[in-house]
């Protein structure tokens, strides 16, 4: 009877391969989950800031300085002047609905003049002109610079009510360019992108002045005189879909206390 000759290399006297191929599974798993990870962080980061030099999706781009313009900001101040100074009873409340392509329309026509007229600013040349949007719930002001022979954009989501009887401006969020960044002022963004804006922006006394003027967190009084002694309140306000609507009342001239004769 022919016997076989036992292989030296009997199975089993391998070494288990299969347990130490398993034993480094683990690793090999964590090291490809930490390279996709390392790679959609890259990715993204990349997109994030190709996201910064976009300009934003609403941004209009059919107002320019021009006779049409000029008209419509005309009809928008005469037709604001106009209902301010209706004669209407006392503390009634009535409504002025403003379109935010008229006031774009105003502020490529007269915000500098006003500016310069009004609060004593001149007018950056580095930034360009303002844009709002009226949008669900809230007010967007853009802010454009240029940075070496392109345009970069900054804009800061405000939402207006009235608290305590003064109107506040609360600062929900800053995108720049396309770019959201919830809780942040405008200029703590530029700052923080200081490479990202020309040098010396920042340190110019103007655009600071600008800056606070137009997106600063503050309190304002909403009231106002009238050359005939009356007074117009804001009591609310609503935005939305294109339209800010203002809730006023006109409060009648009180006559002056008598004088006492000397």
């Amino acid at each position: 009877m022919n016997h076989r000759p036992r292989c030296p290399l009997h199975f089993q006297t391998l070494p288990p391969l299969t347990r130490k191929r398993r034993r480094f599974r683990p690793f090999v798993v964590l090291a490809t989950v930490a390279t996709v990870l390392v790679v959609v962080a890259i990715v993204a980061g990349i997109a994030a800031w190709r996201l910064t030099w976009l300009e934003p999706a609403w941004w209009p781009q059919d107002v320019v300085a021009n006779e049409q313009t000029e008209a419509l900001a005309d009809r928008v101040e005469f037709r604001i002047a106009e209902e301010v100074h209706k004669v209407r009873p006392d503390a009634d409340p009535w409504r002025l609905r403003v379109r935010d392509d008229h006031v774009n329309a105003w502020l490529t026509s007269r915000l500098p003049e006003w500016l310069a007229h009004s609060e004593n600013v001149q007018w950056p040349s580095q930034l360009g002109t303002p844009r709002v949007r009226f949008g669900e719930g809230g007010v967007s002001i853009g802010l454009s610079f240029d940075d070496h022979g392109r345009r970069r954009y900054v804009v800061a989501d405000l939402e207006p009510q009235i608290v305590d009887g003064r109107l506040s401006l609360a600062l929900n969020g800053v995108t720049l360019g396309r770019l959201w960044i919830p809780g942040a002022s405008i200029q703590t963004l530029i700052e923080h992108y200081s490479d990202v804006v020309p040098e010396g922006f920042i340190e110019d006394p103007a655009v600071r002045r600008v800056l606070d003027l137009l997106v600063k967190e503050q309190r304002f009084e909403p009231s106002f005189d009238l050359a005939d002694g009356r007074n117009v309140r804001l009591i609310d306000v609503v935005v939305g879909n294109g339209e800010l609507i203002g809730i006023y009342e006109t409060l009648q001239a009180r006559p002056s206390p008598p004088t006492s004769p000397d």
